[in-house]
């Protein structure tokens, strides 16, 4: 894993002194080796920061260039079939080889196949490649969205690992984005392609793209989750056991290549839990594990990672915060993210990278479990919702409750339908507590209202799919990407510490959106990986009620953080910013005092996105 950045002019030349700048930006990303490249008419530059996990002598440092010069790579991630894509080409003539690293691989089979050799790679990637002879630069992003890549084509191309990474190579002031402002106050993230600014651009998961100049960056999809959706699910329950964990068994095993040591994250639950199992079987001596917890005993489950640890004969350490230590990591996490983002679970994703990276250089996480086999409560929502007799009974019924406890007027949002068009985010939205598309109408006081985020369900699928599965594709395309693997990259790379997440191997991925429904569902959530965890540990840690980590937010900011409330949505602040409607601010603040519980989730985002402009002077 590493930080990846560079710019293509048409005219003039680069300034070097820009790309040291963002190298230190990025030292974060990649600590050990830092490299450049530039073409000889200075029209061209990439650079690199690199993390040595695979092969970690000089010789593998980026830039890396083809023997004839013609062709330079700069590379993040790991593509971890890369020994087998190897062979393939010597057995097609292409080499030798000089380094034993997967960067070499990818050049040499872009080289080779041209942009169809991504679809050989199994792994998490973003990367650019130049052609010195045709004077096209390539940019790849792997299927997932699991390695982040920015994009301007604002006086040319930049693009870099991170938004601030391309700070330093645009020329011109970057303007904010008031459709990107209103889908963070809806989503709590900034979903793809957007960011804060006009100017940047997400470069979209599952694809590659050439810009050959003229502001033109041709974009190509190689791989979408809804095309991979058969016409049916023919499987019989051992033969999606057996499938499954055979599929998780061989992910993990190609997780493992690294010549660092390397852990897993381990929270008690489910998907953490399998992945260590697996883990610890391929190990010649204990494996690593590392988990956190608070000293409050309602949010702590670090006792149940503990107990699986040593069920399993693992290394195990553990990070126990109290919450006075975790309440001034909240600012420190809007730091660490260079755009508004909400998710407080980063506060523990950040502590327990800092624990691990004391003894491990790679970790294996659990993200994607519940994307794919159907994990959260919004799943049952989308099934309710979709009841043509729910629907018919929702305005009443939601007026009703309207009138209730805070818990009620919670519900009483997931049954505002009138946006019914775009219900998948809209029962996301409301299953997070964060603003519906329909308050957002009265809170904005921008005009962009007609170009709001909008999610519609994939069209011509080989297949009917549920609500709930239909809800779980929204989840594995927009939330676990924009928001979940947003978070552990930023968090883990905040130490140099590189995430692999087993779960979301393109091989399992497919196979999960061909399962049928009754396997990740049956009385309860993921009911497929619990019973494969079965053949691992004992059922008494298994099936359990599961609170997941979460900060006490809304008993925070009634409290010890309520000088956020104080600093950022006062009157003037409000007002100076000029994104939402200071009177209806004020208002929501004094029912939020007052007891309804239900929308602190709501005055966090408001924080959050004032916080990014006053500290950026984006007024």
């Amino acid at each position: 894993m590493c930080g990846i950045f560079g710019k293509f002019v048409e005219q003039g030349v680069l300034d070097q002194k820009q790309f040291k700048s963002v190298s230190e930006i990025l030292a974060h990303r990649g600590p050990d080796a830092e490299g450049f490249f530039f073409s000889q008419d200075r029209q061209l530059g990439l650079g690199h920061r690199r993390l040595s996990v695979i092969d970690l002598r000089d010789i593998a440092n980026q830039p890396m260039s083809s023997a004839d010069g013609n062709w330079t790579i700069t590379y993040n991630g790991e593509v971890f079939n890369y020994r087998e894509v190897r062979q393939e080409l010597m057995e097609e003539g292409v080499g030798p080889f000089k380094t034993d690293s997967d960067t070499e691989v990818v050049l040499l089979a872009w080289m080779h196949w041209g942009p169809f050799a991504v679809e050989k790679f199994n792994g998490m990637f973003a990367f650019a490649i130049w052609d010195q002879r045709n004077r096209d630069l390539w940019l790849c992003r792997d299927r997932l969205g699991i390695k982040p890549l920015f994009y301007s084509c604002e006086g040319g191309l930049s693009f870099a690992s991170e938004l601030k990474g391309i700070f330093p190579l645009l020329t011109q002031p970057l303007t904010r984005s008031n459709r990107a402002i209103a889908a963070f106050l809806h989503l709590g993230f900034i979903p793809e392609p957007d960011t804060v600014y006009e100017e940047i651009k997400k470069f979209p998961s599952g694809h590659y793209g050439c810009y050959k100049g003229d502001k033109q960056l041709e974009l190509v999809s190689y791989w979408k989750p809804e095309e991979k959706i058969g016409n049916r699910t023919a499987y019989t329950e051992k033969e999606a056991l057996d499938a499954v964990e055979s599929a998780i068994s061989s992910s993990v095993k190609y997780r493992t290549i690294a010549d660092v040591p390397f852990g897993t994250f381990l929270s008690g639950g489910t998907d953490s839990s399998l992945v260590t199992a697996i883990a610890a079987k391929l190990t010649s001596k204990p494996l690593l594990t590392f988990s956190i917890g608070f000293k409050e005993g309602k949010y702590d489950e670090s006792k149940y990672a503990a107990r699986v640890a040593r069920q399993l004969g693992t290394e195990h350490a553990e990070f126990i915060l109290s919450e006075r230590e975790a309440m001034p990591l909240l600012e420190d996490m809007l730091a660490t993210f260079d755009e508004p983002f909400a998710d407080t679970s980063a506060i523990p994703t950040m502590m327990v990278s800092r624990l691990a990276r004391e003894k491990a250089t790679v970790i294996l996480t659990g993200d994607g479990g519940d994307e794919l086999f159907m994990g959260y409560g919004s799943y049952k929502w989308a099934q309710r919702l979709s009841n043509p007799l729910v629907k018919a009974m929702a305005t009443p019924t939601k007026m009703l409750l309207s009138m209730g406890s805070s818990r009620y007027r919670r519900v009483a949002g997931l049954l505002d339908l009138e946006n019914d068009g775009f219900i998948r985010s809209h029962i996301f939205s409301q299953e997070q507590y964060f603003f519906s598309s329909m308050e957002l109408k009265a809170f904005l006081r921008t005009n962009d209202h007609d170009d709001f985020y909008k999610y519609r369900d994939p069209l011509g699928l080989a297949r009917k799919l549920s609500a709930a599965e239909l809800q779980a594709l929204f989840d594995l395309k927009v939330y676990l990407k924009d928001d979940l693997l947003t978070k552990v990259d930023r968090a883990s790379m905040k130490y140099g510490l590189e995430c692999r997440v087993p779960l979301l191997d393109y091989r399992l991925v497919e196979l999960a959106l061909n399962l049928p429904e009754t396997f990740k569902k049956r009385g309860q959530s993921k009911w497929i990986l619990k019973k494969i965890l079965e053949r691992h540990l004992p059922k008494e840690l298994i099936y359990r009620p599961k609170w997941g980590f979460s900060v006490p937010l809304s008993r925070w900011l009634r409290g010890e953080l309520k000088y956020l409330i104080d600093e950022y949505l006062n009157d003037s602040v409000v007002e100076a910013v000029g994104v939402v409607n200071a009177t209806l601010v004020k208002k929501m603040i004094e029912r939020f005092m007052k007891g309804d519980d239900y929308l602190y989730s709501r005055i966090w985002v408001l924080i959050v996105l004032h916080h990014w402009v006053v500290e950026n002077q984006q007024f």
